[in-house]
């Protein structure tokens, strides 16, 4: 792509809070070429690349939200979390009667790619560029571990990928999905490079938690290995995210989790305006109803739970009461705090290595972790349970409430975890029929492909399910 292809954004560079204010240079994907190596020559020119690369991975286009939203949005009515209040709002994910040919499903998709192929983009130019290896290897760390991250929803999503890795459009065009173990050995490779290489702080990032540091990839290489149930890596990439006090600890007060470099923060995305979050514009009910939390999540919380309070809003339109998700408040007519969207935070770390201790079999360790976070909560602690059955239900439990209406926590969950009554199918499978009704079906825990891109690729094969 030639210097006049790139986008150059001013406003958005105040957002990073920088000592200086560089232009963000945003790569478009994947339509354009690569980006002049003219832009990989010189430190301001590499450093507004790679702000830009965050910018279209947590505000594409600037006009939508981010993959924390979209994420948040789609697998929150997918799996047991939100309803739409209205019949129009997504109802198709709500209902689980997705068609391949849905255009949201194809842009969810699309968006990804698209980061995907930015990223790519800038770890060949930097892998090019002329600045010394010192300067350069952080930075192809900070584009690994966004490709391990828009791959690891991918892959969750959807199921096996294609496996896109650089920007030669003859060769990525008609690349075939890739087996899981595949993409998820990427992610790993990506992660582990990038533990290697990321800083163990935030001092180059001027104190502020928006940027990848070691700690992010370990914290998300925990989340990995639970989801392939690597037990044992996970508890040590979660242990040694938690062991680093100087660094995080849980707020104390729950109002502050979701604050700008809340202390609890590992990484978070900055909102691509500065009078609102695209997470509390989507579901904080500011000006009428919308997504209303679901009433399995509501009776999850136990009596005197503090997230109850500080987390979720009731409100009050048409006679009725909704709940709604309140962990992001400030919207344009309440820009009360700072807030930033939390991609990873330490509770989660917690709750990991929980889960973690429980499949090794350290069931007093595994509630000590419980714990901590109901601590937090104000709630009481608990005792080890004797059984995995019963220590299952609390880590179930503790993450619905916890990390309910995050980054499809929940979605995932359900579909990783074996049924409580039936391990012979999944969580999701002996959850979601009753709820859901007739339209559920097993096959609905993958996202179809879309068939647009299966009409482009003729070596993408449909997930069963769909036509």
């Amino acid at each position: 792509m030639k210097i006049n292809n790139i986008t150059y954004i001013i406003t958005i560079c105040l957002m990073f809070m920088l000592a200086g204010c560089d232009d963000l240079i945003e790569i478009d994907a994947p339509n354009d070429q690569l980006v002049s190596q003219k832009v990989f020559q010189d430190t301001s020119s590499i450093n507004s690349a790679v702000l830009g690369m965050y910018t279209k991975v947590a505000n594409p286009e600037r006009t939508q939200g981010g993959l924390g939203t979209t994420t948040t949005l789609f697998n929150g009515l997918l799996g047991d979390e939100i309803r739409p209040f209205n019949a129009f709002l997504y109802t198709e994910f709500a209902t689980n009667s997705l068609l391949s040919n849905s255009n949201f499903v194809e842009s969810y998709w699309n968006y990804n790619y698209k980061n995907i192929y930015t990223v790519n983009s800038v770890i060949e130019g930097l892998e090019t560029s002329n600045q010394s290896k010192t300067y350069i290897d952080p930075l192809i760390g900070e584009a690994k571990f966004l490709r391990a991250l828009s791959y690891l929803y991918l892959v969750n999503g959807f199921g096996p990928v294609p496996l896109v890795t650089q920007t030669d459009l003859t060769v990525t065009a008609s690349l075939p999905r890739e087996h899981v173990d595949v993409i998820y050995t990427q992610i790993i490779q990506d992660l582990e490079d990038a533990i290697e290489v990321l800083p163990a702080n935030f001092e180059k990032y001027g104190g502020q938690r928006t940027r990848a540091t070691s700690w992010a990839a370990s914290a998300l290489l925990a989340r990995v290995f639970l989801y392939i149930e690597d037990w044992e890596s996970a508890f040590n990439n979660a242990n040694a995210v938690i062991e680093d006090t100087n660094l995080f600890s849980l707020e104390p007060d729950l109002e502050k989790v979701f604050l700008a470099n809340s202390q609890e923060g590992i990484l978070q995305f900055v909102p691509a305006f500065s009078s609102s979050i695209w997470m509390s514009s989507t579901f904080y009910p500011s000006f009428s109803a919308n997504y209303v939390l679901r009433d399995g999540l509501l009776s999850s919380f136990e009596a005197g739970d503090k997230r109850r309070d500080a987390w979720v809003i009731d409100y009050e339109t048409q006679g009725e009461i909704f709940p709604h998700s309140a962990k992001y408040k400030r919207t344009y007519s309440n820009p009360s705090a700072v807030e930033y969207n939390q991609v990873l935070r330490l509770s989660e770390l917690y709750l990991i290595r929980a889960e973690a201790s429980m499949h090794l079999g350290m069931f007093q360790d595994a509630v000590s972790d419980i714990n901590v976070v109901r601590k937090r909560a104000g709630l009481d602690a608990l005792a080890a349970p004797d059984n995995q059955h019963d220590l299952m239900i609390l880590i179930e439990n503790e993450r619905n409430t916890e990390l309910f209406v995050e980054w499809g926590h929940r979605w995932f969950d359900l579909k990783r975890w074996p049924g409580l009554n039936d391990p012979s199918i999944s969580r999701a499978e002996e959850i979601l029929p009753d709820l859901k009704g007739e339209q559920w079906q097993s096959t609905d825990q993958l996202l179809p492909i879309p068939q647009s891109n299966i009409i482009n690729n003729p070596n993408l094969v449909q997930n069963p399910g769909y036509n």
